[in-house]
């Protein structure tokens, strides 16, 4: 997982309100479409940003006026998605669904709680690079 934004990278970042999950979600498709992840894969990255997204906007506090970034890290055969958000944030609990959402849909996911917020760190590889 990327620990900057350097090349081939997307760096975004978002008000901590609801109702930027959509533009995040669609750059997300957009970038997975121009890298030629299929339909399936696609669909999985646009619906692991989303839940993440939720899930930072869900734990910060609500008078929190804040941004959350996101970088979009490209490789040839893979995608790294990094989502960082500072405030403070409770305990992710494991049986929250949507990190068990993002768990099924992305190959690898971390979340932690470090310098002074969360990160969420998602990697996606294309199908036909697996075998």
């Amino acid at each position: 997982m990327p620990e900057t934004c350097r090349d081939n990278c997307i760096k975004l970042s978002f008000p901590v309100n609801a109702a930027y999950v959509s533009s995040a979600r669609i750059t997300a498709s957009s970038i997975a479409s121009r890298m030629t992840f299929d339909i399936d894969e696609i669909e999985d990255i646009k619906t692991a940003v989303s839940e993440a997204c939720t899930f930072i906007i869900k734990a910060l506090p609500t008078n929190a006026h804040s941004n959350f970034e996101i970088n979009f890290t490209l490789k040839e055969s893979s995608m790294d998605i990094k989502i960082t958000a500072k405030g403070v944030f409770g305990t992710a609990k494991p049986g929250d669904m949507g990190l068990m959402m993002i768990k099924a849909l992305v190959d690898e996911f971390i979340i932690d709680n470090g310098d002074g917020g969360i990160n969420i760190n998602m990697y996606k590889k294309h199908k036909e690079s697996i075998f």
